[in-house]
């Protein structure tokens, strides 16, 4: 049983869903500016998942000449990129018949101008990245935190940026090699969207002495996508290709909010953007109308939600919990650009 005196552990956690990164990359603009202070040096844990990865990588390294990207300049990264990630020719529908829809080149172009040469070691607090290895069918988290014991951790956070955002159907997988080691990853979201409950787990794990741990899990927005048994209930490969990745990602990330609910030293808020518009749902839509339709639902929810807002930012003020020797403090041979 934690002491009377152990802290409160803050965790935050950010969804995965692609150009719908715009969602947790405002919220947490809000947030920020809240607390005058960078959300690195605000919570104890950060974890994301695909875009959430992105947004978390960014954040919590650094990447931006030495110091962590704001969340205003995460979200002028999708706005800026979107169409260069997500690049659809008059082939678009051909070739997703038959390979990922996108090339990634793309999104290699941007992570690599982003993110630069920075390395995982920068982490300014830990970081979980989650990510799916196929050549093993497990989970695969990249843990800043383990640098220090496993040096064969440190990665480039550009390779980290692709291999949680590798999404299926969407980009091919990335291949990570180092030595012996062989990994085919894709996108987490396979598993782990919201990953608010692998967040808390290592939180727990980081911190075994806290009394408490808050956990403030970001999403990318709740979209009308409904499917009736009447268009579901003939389909085959080709039907469910085109479904199966939201419904994956949607069915855990609503499991997730159930379980961190019921446990009684976790106090768990969840800022989720409701009712997306069937045209915002998608997670390649990167038309000028639904990038500023995002920014908008995303505005007008904060307004809707300022009780809770202000409640959440009353419980993150303080900062971090944890003052433990060795952990989110990069070691003194790493580098942040080249």
């Amino acid at each position: 049983m934690a002491s009377l005196d152990a802290p409160t552990i803050k965790v935050l956690s950010v969804d995965g869903g692609g150009i719908r990164g715009i969602v947790p990359a405002v919220i947490l603009s809000e947030i920020q500016k809240r607390l005058t202070r960078e959300l690195s040096q605000t919570f104890d844990l950060i974890a994301g998942t695909s875009t959430g990865g992105i947004i978390a990588l960014g954040l919590g390294t650094l990447c931006n000449n030495g110091k962590p990207y704001t969340p205003d300049q995460l979200l002028n990264l999708y706005l800026q990129n979107g169409s260069a990630i997500f690049k659809k020719t008059w082939l678009t529908p051909v070739r997703q018949l038959l390979m990922p829809k996108y090339s990634p080149d793309g999104l290699q172009v941007t992570l690599t101008r982003f993110f630069q040469a920075t390395e995982f070691c920068t982490a300014q607090t830990p970081l979980l990245i989650s990510s799916y290895n196929l050549q093993k069918q497990l989970p695969f988290f990249f843990k800043s935190h383990l640098i220090a014991a496993r040096p064969d951790y440190n990665w480039k956070v550009t390779d980290i940026a692709r291999a949680t955002s590798a999404a299926p159907t969407f980009f091919p997988p990335f291949h990570l090699t180092r030595g012996s080691d062989d990994y085919a990853l894709v996108d987490g979201g396979v598993f782990v969207n919201n990953p608010s409950m692998a967040a808390y787990v290592e939180a727990r794990l980081l911190y075994p002495e806290a009394a408490r741990v808050v956990v403030v899990s970001v999403g990318t927005g709740d979209r009308q996508d409904a499917i009736t048994y009447a268009q579901a209930h003939k389909w085959g490969l080709i039907g469910w290709a085109k479904q199966i990745v939201p419904v994956l990602m949607d069915s855990v990330s609503e499991a997730v909010d159930f379980e961190l609910t019921t446990l009684p030293e976790c106090t768990y808020y969840r800022l989720q953007v409701t009712d997306l518009p069937l045209a915002a749902g998608k997670m390649d839509n990167v038309a000028p109308d639904n990038l500023a339709t995002l920014q908008t639902l995303t505005k007008n929810y904060l307004a809707a939600q300022a009780p809770l807002l202000a409640q959440i930012c009353a419980e993150l003020k303080p900062g971090r919990g944890s003052d433990m020797p060795g952990i989110g403090r990069p070691p003194a041979v790493c580098r942040s650009a080249p």
